[in-house]
């Protein structure tokens, strides 16, 4: 009996000191926020399905990276929280896009947005960031649609780069009503035992810290798995398996890109979501053009692409098409590439691990596009 009272005992001090400590680091301790950084900035939006928070300054995080992550009054990332008015005396040019052009693991200023910002201020033009994560020709015309009619902003151009997972996303992530209307699902609430989870990893340093050793192990374990599965189907020793090569199996061959060169993935979602995509865009196009704004479209590659489909007909060749039958300026990024060496440009041009760019990565996309206004008609 006296063992129990000594050991509970034990366990009060240790829950109290747990306590104390976990609520003074939750607003004084960068590393607690490092650990698991609030995901509350994104948010629900009736008019075009989930965006940004408007101006916040916080700490996002992509993967192991940690970055300052900034909105302005539209909820598009920027540079610092600022009022973005309706009409202004600058010229205008918005970004949409998905994650790639959001920007992933960098603040706005090292993106390719942000370059090309940096670059267009001299011109007299203001560049605006629409692009958010898992964005897709759905969303594009929707938002724009939001901004221009009910929220009566003017942008004298739009420039949509047309993810290759946008054509996954039109055909298995978005849905539509029996009006044709995007459906747009109410905000999902965590499950009991996931909330519990939260509420633990978030309120005990103790908790925060096993669930952090956890993680890791999952981590290293799926990499070990990668690994071994790599050597199996090359016939050699897993220890001669090379960083690099399981860095090419982890991002090639993903249902989100592989349509383009992959049939049975073609047949069974790819070609039904860019005939939805193209019902999008050409909506897009027409609502663009009635309101006096120039389009612009820019297409660009996954590693799929980069090691299995360089010429990617179905995606870089449609859309090259569909943008010359409507007298759209077309950005053609692959070349910039898949010209060389898959490995060394994923290497140089790719974030460790992931099939987003690096900030190389997003000069080049800025450098690419740059050179491209200078033989477009100016606007």
């Amino acid at each position: 009996m006296r063992r129990l009272r000594n050991l509970l005992t034990i366990l009060a001090i240790i829950a109290v000191l747990d306590a104390g400590f976990s609520s003074y680091c939750r607003n004084n301790c960068a590393f607690w926020n490092h650990a698991y950084p609030s995901t509350d900035h994104r948010i629900r939006s009736e008019a075009y399905h989930h965006g940004l928070a408007p101006n916040l300054e916080i700490e996002e995080a992509w993967g192991m990276r940690r970055y300052t992550y900034v909105t302005n009054s539209l909820g598009f990332k920027d540079s610092a929280p600022r009022t973005v008015s309706p009409r202004s005396n600058k010229r205008r040019m918005l970004f949409l896009g998905d994650s790639f052009t959001e920007g992933k693991g960098f603040p706005f200023e090292q993106t390719f947005v942000g370059l090309i910002a940096q670059e267009m201020e001299r011109r007299g033009v203001e560049v605006l960031n629409g692009g958010v994560d898992s964005y897709a020709p759905a969303i594009y015309l929707r938002k724009a649609r939001y901004l221009i009619e009910d929220a009566g902003f003017k942008f004298n151009t739009v420039v949509v780069f047309l993810d290759v997972s946008d054509i996954y996303d039109q055909a298995m992530r978005y849905g539509y009503d029996d009006r044709g209307e995007l459906i747009i699902e109410a905000a999902e609430e965590p499950s009991p035992p996931i909330a519990a989870y939260r509420y633990l990893r978030d309120h005990s340093a103790v908790f925060r810290m096993v669930s952090l050793a956890f993680d890791h192990l999952v981590f290293f374990g799926r990499y070990a798995k990668r690994r071994i599965e790599i050597a199996i189907s090359e016939d050699k020793a897993p220890w001669k398996v090379t960083p690099l090569e399981i860095w090419v199996d982890a991002v090639t061959d993903l249902k989100y890109a592989a349509w383009t060169h992959d049939d049975r993935r073609w047949q069974s979602y790819g070609e039904r979501g860019r005939r939805r995509a193209k019902a999008e865009m050409d909506k897009l196009a027409e609502l663009l053009k009635r309101h006096g704004t120039r389009m612009i479209l820019a297409v660009y590659p996954w590693p799929d692409q980069l090691f299995h489909d360089p010429g990617s007909p179905r995606h870089r060749g449609f859309w090259r098409r569909w943008a010359e039958a409507r007298a759209i300026p077309f950005v053609d990024l692959f070349p910039a590439f898949t010209e060389g060496d898959p490995n060394q440009t994923l290497e140089s041009l790719f974030i460790h691990n992931d099939f987003h760019w690096n900030a190389e990565g997003h000069r080049r996309v800025a450098d690419v596009f740059m050179a491209s206004q200078d033989r477009f008609v100016p606007f």
